[in-house]
């Protein structure tokens, strides 16, 4: 049998149970107390939010502010901090009524935003780099959403509740779980913004603080769900799963709404101030999401506090440390098992190939890259997500003394009266898979004069091989900028290729 010491002080007798855990005769008052100030901060949080970004668009539109350079940075980090600190500000009017110590809640976003900072952005960002390959595919988009970006976000916030103030005497009432959880949460989107204000050098004002606005709100229902799961583990003796399940739910509820919210409303928010009224739509689903989560939340919290109060609870049976222990564990675990499966889904969109067979040319192709092969070639493939480079393969059959480098040299020729600037880089020869190839390195300015677009700079190599009286031209074209990384992904693609 556990041992009949309230579990909240450790210090004084347990006189009554819920959920197997013994409780004094105040904690047990204050675990069954419906506290409604929670839910009206909530909601009045996701007004005045609303009101204030309605109010910013509105100057920003009729203004126009001439912000650039560091005022603009300047103006982009205050205005992230802006959400957050509405919150807050509601909760401790609620606090004057029902306390709570504000200290724990500032405490709580100060560590939130830190464990953005050190391990949630470097993760996402730097480790998993999901801006490179998020988007390429719905399935992709569907998964990294969850067991990559969710996954990382839920632990974030689970960390900073479980590891530093799940054991403290003052998390003693179940929507303490919210109010940290919601706490914490609010620190992570601050990290986010700050992240996205200051990579980008500033953001239009008006979308900016749309943006903002959305990620907060967003946050902060995530974050309320999982501080359920975590107020309902602090005072009652859940099964092991119970913590793994919030951890879990929270992630899929974080991709998911990543994923609609993309279908919904796909803008982006552009730097400087001329961009026109921004879409709301973004907006409005992530503050649906808050107050309908807090309208969840708060009925399974009275759900759960009529039965705590019904008397059909069960006394202690086990140590509830132990069963701390286990769950947390196995909260690890579960952000481990959604790691690597994340981890899965990222080779996948990085490494995945798809394999082609034309004019007795095979090889494999990275399967994020769309066909767009044009008459008289064999293949062209194009990264439409990314980079916008171009795989692509032709043969021409070679007649009298033509070779590789003759060939070569009839490519220069045509593509100096189809571009401007055009220059061969550099000449000479190569091996690929045991076959040799004349490599042509060249450089010329596309005039988009078709599309009415910018002039651009293009790179790319030809690989040019002999094999049955042809020569099979192997392209490789690309902006500069992204050479460096999608040559790696063409030398592959070379290594794939059988020719006949």
């Amino acid at each position: 049998m556990a041992e009949q010491v309230c579990c909240v002080d450790q210090t004084r007798p347990g006189t009554k149970v819920i959920g197997g855990r013994w409780f004094c005769d105040e904690h047990y008052a204050k675990a069954t107390y419906k506290r409604g100030g929670v839910w009206r901060s909530g909601v009045a949080g996701v007004a005045a939010l609303l009101v204030f970004v309605g109010a910013v668009v509105a100057l920003d539109a009729a203004l126009k502010p001439d912000l650039g350079g560091s005022p603009l940075v300047l103006a982009g980090v205050i205005l992230a901090l802006i959400p957050a600190a509405l919150w807050l500000f509601f909760f401790y009017q609620q606090d004057r009524l029902e306390p709570e110590p504000l200290g724990n809640v500032a405490r709580l976003f100060v560590i939130g935003l830190a464990l953005a900072g050190a391990l949630g952005i470097p993760l996402t960002n730097q480790l998993f780099k999901v801006d490179n390959w998020l988007f390429r595919n719905t399935l992709t988009t569907v998964l990294g959403s969850i067991f990559i970006v969710g996954a990382v976000e839920a632990f974030g916030v689970y960390a900073a509740v479980r590891f530093f103030i799940f054991d403290s005497p003052e998390f003693d009432e179940r929507t303490d779980g919210v109010v940290y959880g919601t706490a914490a949460a609010l620190g992570y989107a601050t990290a986010l913004n700050l992240q996205f204000i200051l990579s980008n050098g500033g953001a239009a004002l008006g979308p900016g603080e749309i943006f903002v606005a959305e990620v907060a709100l967003a946050q902060a229902a995530f974050g309320g769900l999982l501080g359920y799961f975590l107020g309902r583990a602090k005072l009652e003796q859940e099964q092991v799963w119970w913590l793994p399940l919030g951890l879990t739910l929270t992630a899929v509820l974080n991709g998911t709404f990543n994923y609609v919210r993309g279908i919904a409303d796909p803008g982006q928010v552009m730097i400087g101030t001329e961009t026109g009224l921004p879409s709301f739509t973004g907006l409005l689903l992530a503050g649906g999401l808050a107050v309908v989560v807090a309208g969840i939340v708060y009925a399974l919290i009275n759900r759960d506090i009529a039965q705590s109060l019904s008397g059909k609870e069960t006394v202690a049976t086990g140590d509830p440390k132990v069963g701390d222990w286990q769950s947390g564990l196995a909260a690890l675990g579960a952000f481990a098992v959604m790691l690597v499966i994340g981890a899965l889904v990222w080779n996948n969109a990085v490494n995945g190939t798809l394999a082609f067979n034309a004019s007795g040319v095979s090889g494999k192709y990275p399967a994020y890259f769309g066909e767009a092969t044009g008459e008289g070639e064999i293949l062209r493939v194009v990264d439409t997500t990314g980079t916008g480079a171009e795989f692509a393969i032709s043969a021409q059959d070679l007649t009298g003394s033509q070779d590789a480098a003759s060939m070569a040299d009839a490519l220069g020729g045509q593509r100096s009266t189809d571009f401007q600037a055009y220059k061969v880089v550099s000449r000479g020869e190569s091996t690929v898979n045991g076959q040799k190839a004349f490599v042509q390195r060249f450089a010329y300015v596309d005039p988009l004069s078709l599309v009415g677009a910018v002039p651009e700079v293009r790179e790319g190599a030809d690989y040019i091989f002999v094999s049955t009286g042809k020569a099979f031209v192997v392209t490789l074209l690309t902006a500069p900028d992204n050479m460096d990384e999608v040559e790696p992904l063409f030398a592959r693609f070379l290594k794939s290729i059988s020719l006949p």
